[in-house]
């Protein structure tokens, strides 16, 4: 009698914690419980006997029996009939409503990703109490069998695209991106999985031969992998041609030609700039930084907050494209002298001399760089003021730049250029010059700065310069200096005579100007 209450007890005890256990796994979620496994259950419900027929079909029914934990994303007869009109691989279809393991209702929870038979992931999604599987919604829930799950969905399942088969089916409108990205492509023998299936005459293996494709971006973004979760922000032709019309007129602004070389320097950055490593839900908040190391300033490129769903990612679309100044300009440089081009009942519309005795143009040396086959003389804006008077001689210069007319005659333009942060640099006819103060737009730059040392401050001969040369160089750094504004402006420089160094003439021997932006000027 012991043993059998003994018996009685340990079995209540099994069946109690076999209970509490299936409670806490499926928790309190409405649904029907059922001691078939998965296939005769559904085979036990008329309402999905054309799915089972369809699963029959393609050999995949025979999972649902075996000893394995499933869930099963099942759709009722009415809903079946759309599956001729997919225009996807059935089989392939099907598999798409199969994944391993149990997901029950309290599993299901917005941003889980279930690996389905297809090899595709599957994006779930909970919207207050309704449950969406992809872009169907769960209709029945919580079907328990013994082996798994059955989850009723309102229609049949289409698998996402992984973003590069998305990339790879783009049409004409996004050719531009689409081609060069396909195109660093390369297709290599992959030895792992290649299957030796014998010998050659000459000893060598032959195999059964795998390839794969590889590109550079995949090592940081794999866009093919189920398995990356990543975020592209896609341009189109127009996004990319409306932003390289802007860099043309922007270059037009300050005398720059936009150069193929110019292009090239702002695709890479498109490229690197449109890859992230995590799914972004905010993409007009913070600024961001893709795989490549490119900051991305929402501030400042656009893209609509509306993504598409990817099977390993999402996609969103650009609708404003701005290359950053600090990428794609080098240099912004002209030369003082070109005063002598601004007509002279103009001149006092953009500079404004203090305490000036004269002013124009001197030449000094003529050098030839034969390396690169060019021969300049060095031409400055000279501006002498009077020692004695004790009252600092200067210019208010606005920066202006030559233009050529259908004519041949030559012309000027005041430069404009973006707002941000710069490094300005400058250079003098070095040699005795007078110490200077600097300002832009009236704010002090550099006060009492010495010019004279032949190095960095001789024309434009230091700093950059042309490799193998002393050519077209940025110069002596003044200081930064931030130009403040949303739109391209014009700016001020000005220069005044603070004080003799080794010269015993106040002149200012000015050559030219450059601004270099730094990393802040986006």
């Amino acid at each position: 009698m012991k043993q059998i209450i003994y018996a009685t007890v340990c079995l209540v005890t099994i069946l109690v914690g076999c209970n509490k256990n299936w409670d806490t796994h499926y928790g309190e979620e409405e649904g029907t419980v059922s001691s078939l496994n998965l296939l005769d259950y559904l085979k036990s419900q008329p309402q999905y006997s054309d799915f089972v027929a369809k699963l029959e079909e393609y050999d995949l029914a025979a999972e649902l029996a075996r000893d394995q934990n499933l869930t099963i994303w099942a759709v009722s007869n009415e809903k079946m009939g759309a599956l001729n009109n997919l225009g996807e691989d059935t089989e392939f279809i099907l598999r798409y409503h199969i994944n391993s393991l149990i997901y029950d209702n309290t599993k299901l929870k917005s941003g889980l990703r279930v690996m389905t038979f297809n090899g595709k992931y599957l994006s779930i999604n909970k919207d207050g109490g309704v449950v969406h599987v992809g872009d169907a919604a769960v209709v029945k829930g919580n079907q328990i069998c013994q082996n798994g799950v059955v989850h009723e969905i309102d229609q049949l399942l289409t698998p996402d695209f992984s973003i590069y088969e998305y990339i790879e089916a783009l049409g004409s409108d996004y050719s531009i991106i689409r081609d060069t990205i396909l195109a660093m492509n390369d297709t290599i023998f992959d030895l792992e999985n290649s299957i030796p299936i014998g010998v050659d005459p000459t000893g060598n293996t032959l195999y059964d031969s795998v390839y794969v494709i590889t590109n550079p971006i995949f090592e940081k973004a794999d866009i093919r992998s189920e398995f990356s979760e990543i975020t592209m922000f896609l341009p189109s032709n127009h996004v990319i041609e409306n932003c390289f019309n802007d860099l043309g007129l922007l270059y037009d602004q300050f005398g720059k030609e936009f150069l193929k070389e110019d292009s090239l320097v702002a695709f890479i950055w498109i490229k690197d700039a449109i890859f992230y490593k995590s799914l972004l839900d905010d993409v007009s908040g913070e600024d961001l930084t893709s795989v490549f190391g490119k900051l991305w300033k929402p501030s400042v490129q656009k893209v609509d907050p509306n993504f598409r769903r990817m099977s390993n990612g999402r996609i969103y679309e650009i609708s404003k494209l701005k290359i950053p100044n600090n990428v794609h300009i080098s240099m912004i440089k002209q030369l003082f002298h070109y005063w002598e081009f601004v007509p002279d009942d103009e001149k006092d519309l953009r500079f404004t001399l203090n305490n000036v005795k004269s002013i124009g143009p001197a030449d000094d040396v003529t050098v030839t760089f034969p390396t690169i086959g060019v021969e300049i003389t060095y031409r400055t804006l000279r501006i002498e003021g009077d020692l004695e008077d004790n009252k600092p001689t200067s210019i208010d210069y606005t920066p202006v730049m030559l233009e050529r007319n259908s004519d041949g005659s030559t012309d000027y333009k005041v430069v404009e250029v973006p707002p941000g942060e710069y490094n300005l640099y400058m250079g003098f006819r070095a040699t005795n010059h007078p110490f200077v103060n600097i300002y832009i737009d009236d704010k002090p730059v550099a006060l009492n700065l010495n010019v004279e040392p032949a190095t960095p401050w001789h024309f434009d001969r230091n700093t950059n310069t042309v490799p193998g040369t002393k050519y077209n160089g940025w110069g002596g750094l003044v200081g930064p200096v931030m130009l403040e504004g949303d739109d391209v402006r014009s700016f001020k420089i000005k220069v005044e005579f603070a004080g003799l160094g080794k010269g015993n003439v106040e002149r200012l021997d000015l050559y030219h100007w450059a601004l270099i932006p730094t990393q802040n000027n986006y």
